[in-house]
């Protein structure tokens, strides 16, 4: 249950922020609503100024699956006790001998999770055109800035069913989010 509202929390963050973005590519968002999963609706149901329906599903990326477990259990324990831990990075060591828990390569890892969320989310298809964000914002280690590497490492699928693909990155040294397309 934890998991799921730090989920929905996280999507409804990037919502958020998403929505003003697709009003500068000029699509209004006149209402937005969570999707019902059971009726097979992406993550948030819209409307535009017309009236017309369109969907958001957010696709979060990590920079492995332990990261993801371990930001879940600062995030709860944050939440519940206000603990606090400390992320450490280090350099010009070789692989076997990195700490457990450091991660070489950021940018890399995040791309290619981020590339299998696409693939996979592209396998669902929806009763209304959708935008797809690839939400690498809570990679703490890359921001906007390193959007140049972690675009190379992303391809839209042949059969995306998507309106279009956004990868959402933290802006630099802000807490605001940032959207660029993927190629």
């Amino acid at each position: 249950m934890l998991h799921d509202s730090i989920k929905e929390s996280t999507e409804e963050n990037v919502a958020l922020f998403f929505v003003p973005h697709l009003a500068s590519l000029g699509v209004t968002t006149a209402s937005r609503r969570r999707g019902d999963p059971d009726k097979g609706e992406p993550d948030f149901v819209c409307t535009d100024a017309s009236g017309n329906a369109f969907g958001v599903e957010i696709a979060s990326g990590w920079y492995s699956g332990s990261d993801a477990a371990q930001l879940r259990r600062v995030v709860t324990d944050l939440a519940r006790d206000g603990k606090r831990q400390t992320v450490m990075s280090t350099s010009g060591i070789e692989d076997a001998d990195l700490p457990p828990g450091v991660i070489r390569n950021p940018d890399a890892k995040l791309a290619a999770n981020l590339q299998v969320a696409m693939e996979s989310h592209c396998l669902k298809h929806y009763g209304l055109p959708t935008y797809l964000v690839l939400d690498g914002s809570w990679a703490a280690l890359s921001s906007a800035h390193d959007a140049p590497l972690i675009l190379a490492g992303l391809a839209k699928p042949a059969a995306c069913p998507y309106v279009e693909v956004f990868l959402c990155l933290v802006g630099s040294y802000s807490a605001g989010r940032v959207f660029l397309p993927v190629p």
